[in-house]
């Protein structure tokens, strides 16, 4: 009884906060999957625990509505695309067309302005001759028929420079008019050609639409990695914009988040104390406990509870599995106390009608 009566006023034994919520956290290397549109689910490509690649399909759903959008907007595509070739191509025949017939023109136009020069240079001479038999005629040394001769020469010389010169006015008007009418087949079929780029523009936006419609309806793996979580989805089933539908999970760090009553962290729990983390269905005495380190304490309250993070230390239990939203139970060494002070603080707790959350380390009192 003596020894009994020492040890229960001066035995000191540890006392422990328990957690109201716990679980484990993949930190960084978790990405949660979402719907990014509303849609009906017509195949699951994957089973929880599957090792994923990323890009693998995890989920589709159905697209028949973009499908038959996105086919009709291909024909219209490639129809427009036909019609553009069509367009370029006649532009490039016609602007070789008037390339080469402007040449010709220019050519036979040089070739009328040296005719002309040489006419001209021919009449100049002529008329000289002409006029030196005028001069012999009247001094009575030549006859009148060698210069009505020369004379008639001169006036023929005369009628073909006017007729070249008529003939260059002509390829003049001919290049201009052909130059206008180029430039108004030309400006009609850039005219043409801006509409069905515009137009075909548009469509290759709303294809690109369609296509990005058409992926989003194809769930995809984001990272590689263990499919960690995947919702209870059905064939058939209607699934809302923005659902959650799976939880991919990479290799990383696993820590601990638990949740404390504020009576029970504040000014208890304080980063460094050692901590005790049990998994919810399996039992300790059994596959054994983890054990961790507080690394962070939440200064705020959030709905009525304090955020403590803390980290694994010591070697894991082989069988005990570390996954992702795994719900445990944490317990932190906040102190220690004798049995009598734990007995009349659990005394206390009865009268005030307060339920106590602390453990000893043989067991709840």
């Amino acid at each position: 009884m003596a020894a009994w009566v020492t040890w229960f006023f001066t035995q000191k034994v540890t006392t422990y906060s328990v957690s109201e919520q716990a679980k484990l956290e993949q930190e960084h290397n978790t990405v949660h999957v979402t719907t990014q549109r509303a849609g009906r689910v017509i195949a699951i490509h994957a089973e929880l625990g599957d090792e994923l690649n990323a890009g693998d399909l995890l989920v589709q759903l159905d697209t028949s509505i973009f499908d038959l959008t996105l086919m009709g907007d291909s024909k219209v595509s490639d129809s427009l695309a036909s019609q553009l070739e069509s367009i370029k191509q006649e532009q490039n025949l016609m602007s070789r067309k008037y390339q080469e017939d402007d040449a010709a023109l220019r050519d036979q136009l040089q070739i009328a302005k040296q005719k002309h020069q040489l006419q001209l240079s021919n009449q100049k001479i002529q008329a000289d001759v002409a006029s030196r038999y005028e001069m012999l005629l009247e001094k009575q040394q030549s006859s009148e028929l060698d210069y009505l001769s020369a004379k008639r020469i001169y006036q023929q010389m005369v009628m073909d420079t006017l007729g070249a010169e008529s003939e260059i006015k002509s390829l003049e008007d001919r290049l201009e008019q052909a130059s206008s009418e180029y430039q108004l087949e030309l400006s009609d079929l850039q005219q043409r050609r801006a509409e069905t780029e515009k137009e075909l523009a548009e469509v290759e936006t709303r294809i690109k639409q369609s296509s990005l419609a058409v992926n989003e309806q194809q769930l995809r793996a984001p990272i590689s990695g263990t499919l960690a979580s995947l919702s209870e989805i059905r064939e058939g089933e209607v699934i809302a914009l923005g659902q959650h539908l799976a939880t991919i999970q990479a290799s990383g760090r696993i820590s601990v988040q638990a949740f404390f009553p504020p009576a029970l962290a504040l000014g208890h729990i304080q980063v460094g104390q050692s901590a005790r983390v049990k998994l919810d269905g399996f039992s300790w005495a059994r596959y054994g406990q983890l054990y961790a380190r507080v690394e962070r304490v939440a200064s705020a309250v959030q709905q009525d509870r304090i955020l403590v993070q803390l980290a694994l230390v010591g070697d894991t239990p082989p069988r005990l599995p570390l996954l992702h939203d795994l719900p445990v139970r944490v317990e932190i060494a906040t102190g220690t106390k004798t049995p009598y002070q734990l007995l009349l603080q659990r005394a206390g707790e009865i009268l005030t009608g307060e339920s106590g959350d602390n453990f000893t380390a043989g067991g709840a009192l």
